[in-house]
């Protein structure tokens, strides 16, 4: 099974596929960092692209992101960190840099998450305001909390992958979401009294 297949069909890709196309890549290898771009791609603007909230914007910076994966592979150390977490860090570092340069505020955009449809017009404005009203809650949060939330429940890391990615224990993570999903209902719940 190759690598692509095996994570979009949700199985764990063989590590010792992800390793050799890591190390022929690093050595120069275009066709192996080809796929590796190929499999990883959607997670990385998926992750950016909730960020950003503009198509144009998150394709600009998943070609950064990807750029500067090719140019530091040679440097890539396998760790508790996996691959993707890599990439994920450099998307959050290119994220960041896009914010400082571009714009003063973070964005979320949820249009990303509705994969639902429903032909009933008054569904789905519901769903839309939904979406927006816990955007902003989200936007309230801290940029660490939103970091977490993100690659949670966007991206389905689990706790040691969080941590990896962001220099954090596995306990910090922990507490990092539990505050944020406790000032979430907060939030939701304040404006709900509304």
């Amino acid at each position: 099974m190759l690598l692509k297949e095996a994570v979009v069909s949700g199985h764990t890709a063989p590590q010792e596929l992800e390793d050799a196309l890591i190390a022929r890549a690093a050595a120069g290898d275009e066709n192996a960092f080809t796929r590796l771009y190929d499999t990883y791609y959607d997670r990385v603007y998926r992750y950016i692209f909730y960020r950003v909230g503009r198509v144009e914007d998150a394709e600009d910076l998943v070609q950064k992101v990807f750029l500067q994966a090719w140019r530091a592979l040679g440097r890539y150390q396998r760790t508790n960190t996996p691959f993707v977490g890599w990439l994920m860090t450099i998307a959050h570092n290119v994220t960041i840099s896009f914010f400082r340069s571009q714009r003063p505020a973070d964005h979320l955009v949820y249009g990303v998450l509705d994969h639902s449809f429903s032909s009933d017009p008054d569904a789905r404005l519901d769903d839309h305001y939904e979406r927006e009203r816990i955007r902003q809650a989200i936007l309230q949060l801290s940029s660490d909390q939103q970091q977490v939330i993100a690659l949670r429940f966007l991206e389905d890391f689990g706790y040691q992958e969080i941590a990896a990615t962001l220099g954090k224990t596995e306990g910090n993570v922990r507490v990092i979401q539990h505050r944020a999903l406790q000032r979430l209902r907060k939030l939701l719940g304040e404006k709900e009294a509304r």
